[in-house]
């Protein structure tokens, strides 16, 4: 499930370059080993080692994305449980994406605070992160 859908935790290198932004980790497993060879420059908190550990799966997630001003993510299921909860949430899409965010919008009829990002052609991650970026500065104050 997982091939073509996340992108390189670097590719978002110019959300971090902006002033203002402090990207925040949701990230648990799987990528986070990413941290460690992150891009000069960039930085990415982590929220420690018992973030989301225990029985109940997600429930810290829940608590940091309510408190987040924007959730930036692939589709996972940190992007579902985002608009579940009417977070502000941009949603890198792969090149085919999964049937729930249809071929051509860039917003979502299930989640009205998701905002869709798609690639002009296959792995365009970094033309992705070059919209968003521009979006974002359109919205830090």
């Amino acid at each position: 499930m997982d091939r073509g859908r996340s992108y390189p935790l670097a590719q978002a290198a110019p959300l971090a370059a902006i002033p203002g932004v402090r990207l925040i980790s949701l990230q648990k497993n799987d990528g986070v080993e990413q941290l460690m060879h992150l891009p000069h420059g960039m930085a990415v908190e982590t929220l420690g080692d018992a973030f989301d550990t225990g029985p109940g799966a997600f429930l810290d997630t829940v608590a940091v994305m309510q408190a987040l001003d924007l959730v930036v993510t692939s589709d996972t299921a940190v992007a579902h449980l985002a608009g579940a909860l009417g977070v502000r949430t941009w949603i890198a899409l792969k090149y085919t994406p999964d049937w729930r965010w249809l071929l051509t919008r860039e917003d979502s009829p299930w989640y009205p605070t998701m905002r869709l990002f798609r690639p002009q052609h296959y792995s365009d991650w970094a033309g992705i992160f070059a919209r968003m970026a521009a979006a974002l500065r359109e919205i830090v104050p």
